[in-house]
Parts: C-alpha cells; structure tokens; sequence
C-alpha cells in the first residue's frame, strides 16, 4: 500500500453551496490523513469569482501558513485583460505550480483564439496548464450554475495542438477520458489526473494498457469531495507498487518540475 501521496486537484476555502471543512487546521489534518508530500488547490475565492486573482491573492494570504506543502493554480479567462497578467504571476510566484482553465464555467470554446494567446503566454513564460472539466459533480451540481462540458473534438484538438505546453486534464469523467481516442503516446507532453474523474476499480485495472503510467496524475478535489474514495479505488486496483507510486508521488514532481 502507498503512504504518501501528492494530490493535485484540492478545491477548498468557501463555498456558497456547502460548507467545505477547509480551514487551516482540517487541512493539516488532511494532510496527516491522507500522507500528503504535496498539494495544489484552486480555491473557490477564486473559481467562483469574476476577478480570479484577487480571489488567489486572498487564498494565498490564507493559507500562508501551509505554503511548505500547499501550492496553488492560478485559474486564468482568456477573455479577461488578466490573463497574461495571471500567466506571468504563475511563472514568478514560487506558491504557484501552474495556470487552470476552467472553459465549462467561463464559457468559451478551446479553439478560441485566445485561448491560442493564452497558451502562448504560457509556452513563453514555462508555465503548465491545467484544463479543468468541470467544478461540481454533474450529480450534485446546482442548478443555477451552468457547466459547460469542453466538447471532445476541441479537447483532443486542443491537446494536439499544443505541443510545446504540459498539460494536465483535471475533473474529466474516466469515460470522457476514453471517448477522446487519441494515440496517448504520441503526445508526452499530455497528463491525465485520474485520482479526480471518478474511475472504478475495474477501470484503473486496465489503466495502464490505455494510458502510459508515467503520465498518470493524483487528484482527488478534498476536501469538497472525499479524498478517500479515490485513494482506496486505487490502492485497490490492480497495479504494481511501482505503478501506483508513479501516479500517486513521482508523476507530479515530473509535471510540475518540483524538487
């Protein structure tokens, strides 16, 4: 069994759909729990906020005290006057591990050309990006928010054709993974985060004859979602132990060059 573990997709802070239990103390709580080296959040301060940095600047003043394992994404809208602003901010802030786009929440189409903009900004200045689906759970999603799935074809476009960036697909259902039909070893620079996209056992069983292990990411959205259910459904699965600890501890040190 792993003990320790990187999770890459926290979502905390305040929620004004539910109470999140994500105060400094539950998250070193957290952290003890689930054995925890390292993590990287998008707080809703900033998801759910028009002036998404000034929702991370809050986060980060936050959480100050957690910054020796906590680290943050910079979620950035390509349609605002930010986004180079926030591309720049994620290249020079050591708290932050990289840039998020959120198109099913902010609505525009990847093949936008500023998204274009956006991942040049990001190829210019070494910034990963982090794509994600979706915030809420299709089950659970209030109705008043309205989340617009990525389409696939732009997905897989999208993935394609930037080549120069890493990448990382964040809060995509296993099947939604799948449906992309791509030859996923033609594109080294593309990550998966399957901790996140709600797999089955007998999914991740035959995870690594669809999907190169060494590209496979730890994400589980704690503590809006239970963190548990996917660590267990992975230490679960049928997987090597080296396996296992690629996607759960070395896969992110690579992604996101950490020492």
């Amino acid at each position: 069994m792993v003990v320790h573990a990187n999770d890459i997709n926290l979502i905390l802070g305040p929620c004004p759909f539910r109470s999140i239990p994500s105060s400094v103390d539950e998250l070193e709580r957290l952290k003890r729990r689930a054995g925890l080296e390292r993590a990287v959040a998008s707080g809703f301060r900033s998801l759910l906020y028009y002036d998404t940095l000034s929702g991370l600047d809050e986060d980060m003043v936050h959480y100050g005290s957690l910054r020796t394992w906590l680290s943050f994404y910079a979620t950035i809208n390509p349609r605002f006057p930010q986004m180079e602003k926030g591309v720049r901010r994620a290249a020079a802030d050591e708290r932050i591990a990289a840039v998020r786009l959120l198109p099913s929440l902010h609505h525009y189409a990847l093949d936008a050309p500023e998204v274009d903009d956006a991942m040049a900004a990001a190829r210019a200045e070494g910034v990963p990006v982090n794509l994600m689906a979706r915030i809420f759970d299709d089950r659970v999603a209030p109705q008043y928010v309205q989340q617009r799935v990525p389409d696939p074809e732009q997905v897989a476009a999208f993935l394609m054709r930037h080549s120069d960036v890493k990448i990382a697909l964040s809060m995509f259902y296993f099947s939604e993974i799948r449906t992309l039909n791509l030859d996923w070893h033609a594109l080294p620079h593309v990550y998966v985060d399957f901790g996140c996209s709600k797999p089955n056992v007998a999914s991740l069983d035959v995870l690594e004859r669809a999907f190169p292990i060494g590209r496979a990411l730890f994400g589980t959205g704690a503590p809006f979602y239970y963190w548990a259910g996917s660590r267990l459904g992975l230490e679960g699965a049928e997987l090597s132990a080296e396996s296992k600890r690629a996607i759960m501890v070395d896969n992110a040190r690579d992604f996101f060059s950490w020492d």
